[in-house]
């Protein structure tokens, strides 16, 4: 995979983790969800969709948060340095978006697959919802 198009997985990859707790449909295809530590913004689990395998390297998904007190959340990325992790070994991606708000800044994990991780940290905005 190039490392253009990494971020954006690893984006959507967050984003359907988020997506999936906050819809309830954790278990579509392309769906990763996992936890976030965002420190004085509180602490979340996040569903992130996936690419859908189209390619596409422009566009970065948000993600879907709950927090621990039951409030909902639209998280809208704008930097991303992520570490995955595989059984052939691990890489790292550091994109960032330009021209995107970042106010909030969080540490990611997921383990989307029992041979597949991910960690790292995300910038962005929180967008609550209802």
């Amino acid at each position: 995979m190039r490392r253009s198009t990494i971020a954006p997985v690893v984006a959507a990859v967050a984003l359907a983790c988020a997506a999936g707790t906050a819809l309830g449909d954790v278990g579509s295809p392309n769906v990763t969800t996992g936890t976030a530590d965002c420190g004085s913004a509180g602490m979340f689990t996040f569903t992130v969709g996936g690419s859908q395998g189209n390619g596409e390297a422009t566009t970065w998904n948000p993600a879907f948060v709950s927090a621990t007190t039951g409030q909902r959340y639209l998280f809208i990325p704008s930097e991303l340095n992520l570490t995955f992790t595989t059984p052939q070994g691990s890489f790292s991606s550091d994109e960032v978006k330009g021209h995107a708000p970042g106010g909030v800044t969080c540490t990611i994990a997921s383990t989307p697959d029992p041979n597949f991780s991910l960690s790292g940290t995300v910038t962005g905005m929180l967008i609550p919802r209802g």
